[in-house]
């Protein structure tokens, strides 16, 4: 089924399905496959009127998935009291947090990267890998998955105000690409990017505020709004970052646009890209479009699992 955008809006398990673990295609997983999952929480799952419902059951759906490693998005008061809300959701998941990236100029937008003891070793970590230049900081980990060698993964949220911004941003990534001093260097990105994919379809702005086409679109020579501002993604993809669904000659879903009533904008904004030494790893993809997870946040789980290289 797709939305008048173009964009898959999936609706395909039940409450009692999405208990067990499934691979990112919706199938059982595969032995050895490596799984990578990014979220954007909605103010940490914290509604104004301090409920926190939506949290708990993020918390449940994200067990369901059987995630290797889980970056998390916008943790808005997750450090109030010594991070408890971010202890508790790893050790429900049964996964172990690394130091939390602070949003400095983000509003408390923190980030945190969740990892699975039994199958993940941490080598090293970086909560400020960019030295404080991202709107909401940058990590960096390198993470030996399932016996597959050595993986750099860098998780984000890149900057919501504006394209110049972000195409900064992306300058910074680049540089994770492929080759680093003659080196092959294996790197995912997870993180929600604010920004369409290189090829989807052009959105309908003109169904959502000034405001929002402000954050995304060109302006004009005569002053009015143009076209997506995809400088960021163009550049990560001319660099040697891959999108999973490109790789696997899939439509892309949306994963957001259906939450607020005055941003009815269909469109995708996280990603999980991996590069050029990784690429053919890519075994599945998925975003979790389904009545559960659209009450949950204003943004999709997005799931790319890894098969381990072949020999």
């Amino acid at each position: 089924m797709t939305d008048a955008t173009g964009y898959l809006a999936t609706e395909h398990r039940s409450t009692a399905d999405r208990m067990a673990p499934l691979s990112a295609d919706g199938q059982p997983p595969v032995a050895g496959v490596a799984r990578l999952v990014t979220y954007n929480t909605l103010t940490g799952g914290i509604d104004s009127d301090g409920s926190e419902w939506r949290r708990q059951r993020q918390i449940e759906f994200l067990a369901s998935l059987d995630a290797d490693v889980i970056a998390l998005q916008e943790l808005r008061g997750w450090d109030e009291g010594g991070w408890w809300r971010l202890w508790q959701a790893a050790n429900a998941l049964g996964m172990v947090p690394l130091p939390p990236v602070l949003s400095a100029r983000g509003r408390g937008s923190h980030l945190a990267l969740l990892y699975r003891p039994g199958t993940v070793r941490v080598e090293d970590f970086e909560s400020d890998a960019a030295r404080g230049a991202f709107h909401h900081g940058l990590g960096r980990a390198r993470l030996r998955i399932r016996d597959q060698p050595l993986l750099t993964v860098l998780f984000t949220r890149l900057c919501p105000l504006g394209g110049a911004e972000r195409y900064a941003e992306a300058q910074w990534l680049a540089g994770y690409g492929g080759t680093y001093k003659g080196e092959p260097r294996r790197a995912v990105l997870l993180g929600d990017l604010n920004t369409i994919g290189e090829h989807d379809l052009e959105p309908e702005w003109s169904r959502g505020p000034a405001s929002l086409r402000s954050r995304h679109c060109h302006l004009t020579v005569g002053g009015s709004f143009g076209d997506t501002d995809r400088r960021a993604i163009q550049l990560l993809a001319a660099a040697g970052f891959h999108d999973p669904f490109d790789v696997l000659g899939e439509k892309p879903p949306r994963t957001v646009g259906y939450w607020s009533p005055a941003e009815r904008v269909d469109r995708r904004s996280d990603f999980v890209l991996a590069n050029w030494h990784v690429v053919d790893q890519i075994a599945a993809a998925t975003v979790h479009d389904t009545d559960t997870t659209r009450v949950l946040s204003d943004h999709l789980p997005v799931v790319l699992d890894l098969a381990p290289p072949a020999p």
